[in-house]
């Protein structure tokens, strides 16, 4: 299951809100960061511009396309995952262009040498390893862990391992009942455990599929569910990881909650360590945002973003205590600092960086750096050529320098649109 791009409501579009400290456009000396649009469509590959430089172009098959998570590294060399792609036929791809395969998981340099280590098989040949690898990857111990949002044993996603060499192996296979299906975020590693979401399972809510879990697991792959959300204003639907503070897990329901129709607009939540849930924050939709994503935590504070919601409904950057105390920082403006800021934030120094879907000068998405104290800079702007286009995933911190993935671009394969790039960025 791909997570769904919202269009809010004409009531949430005219909303008016001043950030508490930003909201209003970028000023000049901030757009500075930004390449002009014609150059940077002409980029070559390994070109730089402003600090940009590509590292990678995927071709489909059999090297993988739309890297949708991020990026990791282990004893210098970057690890990820691509959505589609590998040398394996993938059954239950088919409607989704089954050409390009069930997934991998791939290697690749700081020169931009690139290695595929493990292609999936989904289901195909009776094969279990699972399919559709949305998350990136956590390393514990030297070896990489891993979620595929589908196939595994009984067709509802799984958590596996994988060796820096690309062995491969199954940790646990989900049944689609009460123990969740269809994990769609990275597991993170808290006291030698995994701890993970998945987007539907644990009970019959949500019209049937269930609503999503937080769950346990260890390494010899005993998974034990912590939570499960009942929908409404429990919040449903959960795509992003949880983050560890203080012995508790922290997160986000894209929906849920209360406002925006139907759906409601998500919600913040804290569930600790023996399954006791509550609720922080209920968006709604207006200048708090709406379809929050993953936390990062810095220094016992939680900042976050929306992927809509705002001034211009272009998402918005808050922070909230965990006594649930919830700040708007800054509402992003579509042009030219980008918009739909979906993956998790990662902290720095001072300075939290990111990524947009969409927006930016040409529509693409952009790299952007913030600050609790909102000094915003766009650190680049994607065109949509050789440099690569819409950025899901979240950017790494590797020597100084941040490295990603554009899900996206990169070339004309993939039937025109790209099959996706690696990149780095100097912040």
């Amino acid at each position: 299951m791909m997570r769904p791009l919202y269009s809010l409501p004409s009531t949430i579009l005219a909303a008016a809100f001043l950030a508490s400290c930003g909201g209003s456009a970028l000023s000049p000396a901030t757009r500075s960061g930004i390449p002009n649009a014609a150059a940077a469509r002409s980029i070559p590959a390994g070109a730089s511009a402003n600090g940009y430089k590509l590292l990678y172009s995927f071709k489909g098959t059999p090297d993988g396309a739309s890297p949708y998570g991020g990026l990791v590294a282990v004893n210098g060399t970057l690890y990820g995952t691509t959505l589609n792609g590998s040398s394996n036929y993938c059954a239950q791809s088919c409607s989704n262009y089954c050409y390009l395969g069930c997934g991998t998981v791939f290697s690749v340099t700081g020169s931009g040498v690139e290695n595929v280590i493990y292609n999936f098989q989904g289901n195909f040949n009776s094969a279990h390893d699972g399919s559709w690898p949305f998350a990136g990857l956590t390393p514990l111990n030297e070896t990489l862990y891993g979620t595929a949002s589908s196939a595994g044993a009984y067709g509802h996603g799984a958590v596996y391992t994988v060796s820096t060499s690309g062995q491969e192996s199954v940790l646990y296979s989900f049944q689609g009942g009460s123990d969740g299906s269809a994990p769609e975020a990275p597991a993170i590693a808290l006291k030698s455990r995994l701890y993970g979401t998945t987007v539907v399972g644990g009970g019959s809510g949500c019209g049937g599929s269930g609503c999503g879990i937080v769950y346990s697991l260890t390494t010899t792959g005993n998974e034990s569910v912590l939570y499960r959300f009942t929908g409404g204003t429990d919040g449903e639907r959960i795509y992003a990881p949880v983050t560890p503070l203080h012995d508790r897990l922290y997160g986000a329901a894209l929906e849920g909650g209360t406002g925006c129709g139907s759906t409601g607009c998500g919600i913040i939540f804290e569930v600790n360590l023996h399954g006791k849930e509550r609720v922080l924050h209920r968006f709604s939709g207006t200048s708090d945002g709406a379809f929050p994503n993953g936390l990062t935590a810095v220094n016992g504070v939680l900042y976050g973003t929306t992927e809509g919601g705002g001034t211009r409904s272009s998402g918005t950057f808050f922070s909230i205590t965990t006594s649930g105390t919830l700040t708007t920082l800054y509402s992003f403006q579509d042009i030219p600092d980008g918009n739909l800021p979906g993956a998790t934030l990662i902290y720095h120094k001072g300075t939290l960086y990111g990524t947009t879907v969409g927006g930016g000068t040409a529509g693409h998405g952009t790299v952007f750096s913030i600050t609790p104290s909102c000094t915003v800079k766009v650190l680049y702007s994607f065109q949509a050529g050789s440099d690569g286009a819409d950025p899901q995933g979240p950017v790494y911190l590797l020597n100084k320098t941040l490295y990603g993935t554009t899900a996206s671009g990169g070339g004309t394969a993939c039937g025109g649109s790209g099959c996706g790039t690696v990149f780095r960025v100097k912040p």
